[in-house]
Order: C-alpha cells, then sequence, then structure tokens
C-alpha cells in the first residue's frame, strides 16, 4: 500500500486533504493501528447483538458458527449456548453486521489507505476472549497482495481487565519480514511444518516484547473501532476472570481489486456484492443468489406470521 511506501508523507499531502483523516493515517504508520473511539453506532450495536442473541437461542439456520479452537463449520440450527463459539462471515446472512462494518468512518479509512473501496472478504463475532498468542494477519489471512490488508475490531460491550483483552505491540508492523518457504508471508502446515511455525511465533512474541512500547492491552469501550495494519503483531491475552466476557465482531478487508485465496479454491463464492461504498464477499456463503436484506426482510415477515 502507499501507506508502506519510503515517500508516504508526500503521497499523503496529495491523496488525503482531510487533517484529521491524515492526522490518523499519520498515527497509523507510525504505530500500525488506530482507534475510531465510537465509530460504531450504539443503535447499530444493539441491533446485531439483538440478532446474533435471538439466533443462539432460537437457533439461526443461515448462520454458521465454530468452536473456539476448531474449524469444523455448522449450521446454528438449533438453540446452542453462544459461550465458546466464533459466527463466521455473519455479515453474509446479517444486515445488522453490515451495519457495523459500514461505519462511515471505518470505510473513509479503509478507502484512504487502500486507495479504493474496501472489500470486506471474512469476519468473526465471538463472546469470550480468544487467547491467541501475538500473530501477525499475513501468516494466515491470504490475499493475492499480501501487504494489502488491514483488519478491524469493534467492541460490542466495555471491556473489562481480565477478560483476555485484544493485545498488540505498537510499532511491530516495521519489524523486519519472516519469509516463510519460497518466500511467503502465509504459513503452510504442509509445506512448513510446525517446528517453522513455532521458530516464526517466538521470534514475533520476544521481537514484540523487546521493542519500545512493548505489549498493550485495548481496554475498549462499546463502540469502540481497532483498526490495524497487515504485518502487527496483535492477539488476545490470557483470561483471567472466566466470568467476563470481551464480546466482539472481527473483520478482514482488502482493496477491491485484490483477490482473497479462497476465490481461487472455492469458485462459487468469488461473487463480490456492493453496499453502499462496502464491497464484501465471503468462503462460506454463496452470495450470487440472495442478500442479508433479503434474508432480514424474510425474517420480519416469518416473526409477524408465527405471532
Amino acid at each position: 500500500m502507499w501507506i508502506d511506501r519510503t515517500d508516504w508523507q508526500e503521497q499523503l499531502k496529495s491523496r488525503v486533504p482531510v487533517p484529521e483523516l491524515a492526522r490518523l493515517i499519520t498515527d497509523f504508520v507510525r504505530d500500525g493501528f488506530i482507534v475510531l473511539e465510537g465509530g460504531a453506532d450504539p443503535s447499530a450495536v444493539d441491533a446485531f447483538q439483538a440478532q446474533i442473541d435471538l439466533s443462539f437461542r432460537e437457533g439461526n439456520p443461515e448462520l454458521f458458527y465454530q468452536k473456539h479452537g476448531s474449524r469444523d463449520t455448522r449450521k446454528l440450527d438449533e438453540p446452542v449456548n453462544r459461550l465458546g463459539t466464533r459466527v463466521v462471515d455473519c455479515y453474509g446472512a446479517m444486515s445488522e453486521a453490515l451495519d457495523l462494518f459500514s461505519s462511515p468512518q471505518l470505510i473513509a479509512f479503509l478507502k484512504a489507505i487502500f486507495g479504493e473501496a474496501p472489500l470486506l472478504f471474512q469476519s468473526l463475532s465471538f463472546d469470550q476472549g480468544s487467547q491467541q498468542g501475538l500473530h501477525r494477519d499475513t501468516a494466515y489471512v491470504v490475499v493475492d497482495r499480501p501487504m494489502e490488508l488491514a483488519a478491524c475490531w469493534i467492541a460490542l460491550e466495555d471491556i473489562k481487565e481480565g477478560s483476555g483483552e485484544l493485545m498488540y505491540a505498537p510499532g511491530s508492523h516495521r519489524l523486519p519480514d519472516w519469509p516463510f518457504g519460497e518466500g511467503r508471508k502465509h504459513f503452510d502446515a504442509a509445506l512448513d511444518g510446525w517446528d517453522v511455525h513455532e521458530q516464526w511465533s517466538d521470534w514475533l512474541r520476544s521481537s514484540a516484547a523487546s521493542s519500545e512500547r512493548g505489549v498493550e492491552r485495548f481496554l475498549a469501550k462499546k463502540g469502540d473501532i481497532l483498526v490495524w495494519h497487515a504485518d502487527l503483531a496483535h492477539g488476545g491475552s490470557p483470561v483471567v476472570d472466566p466470568a467476563l466476557t470481551r464480546q466482539s465482531l472481527v473483520g478482514h478487508f482488502c482493496p477491491a481489486s485484490a483477490r482473497p485465496r479462497y476465490f481461487d479454491h472455492a469458485p462459487c463464492h468469488d461473487a463480490v456484492v456492493q453496499r453502499g461504498q462496502l464491497h464484501y464477499s465471503s468462503m462460506y456463503y454463496d452470495l450470487r443468489s440472495s442478500s442479508p436484506a433479503r434474508r432480514s426482510l424474510w425474517r420480519s415477515i416469518k416473526s409477524a406470521l408465527t405471532r
């Protein structure tokens, strides 16, 4: 991306005439992340939470979920305890999710750093801290232009200390590259082996811990949006109090002209839908035939008929 070029400051002057947006980009280049305080509308957060809660209480076969630590994806076709689960690509079935990902502040920032409209191509929603170790998204989230990637985390509630807060190492996006086999940015277990993965993880943890600002934790307020760089070291801190939740919605974005890897491996899922300034695709939903808006309308009609 242009923000990673050595002449980014000159580029900034010509590309971003809005002072506040220019300040955010300057912070992003320096730290590898920004916080859009209150970037998500509280009513949109409440609407999303209400629909997710209803889906888990009554079942919703339009949604797909996984148990934490598992890649086994199931339809949410019966009531399930939402704790210990994560919903994948909920925007494929919920207009409430698209409302959150269409935050004007978020879209404006992503459009500025990408130089074009953003493509939302995967998401996770969960209630408890992931406790995932420090990592870089480029190791696991694969697009054809690896560094043209950004992610966001939306706080769906006020986050409390001990809940397994999101953690990150400011400036770690500037650490040297760790190329996997054949110079790849992404890890491939079959080609690289888990020993290499462990070496990479150890290097990233030690490098982040010894950096100027070390590792920080994010005690967000409901509606805050954290946006981070493709190579920022981040993860989930240990859960100290299991009674606490960290209700979250995460999205990964690339420029609309880029191609997520699953476009090539799941051709029926390469459809791109546009909603305002947001483009989106999904590995789990065939978006060629229906949309969340239509599904939401049908849910409303179905609810009215069953009262």
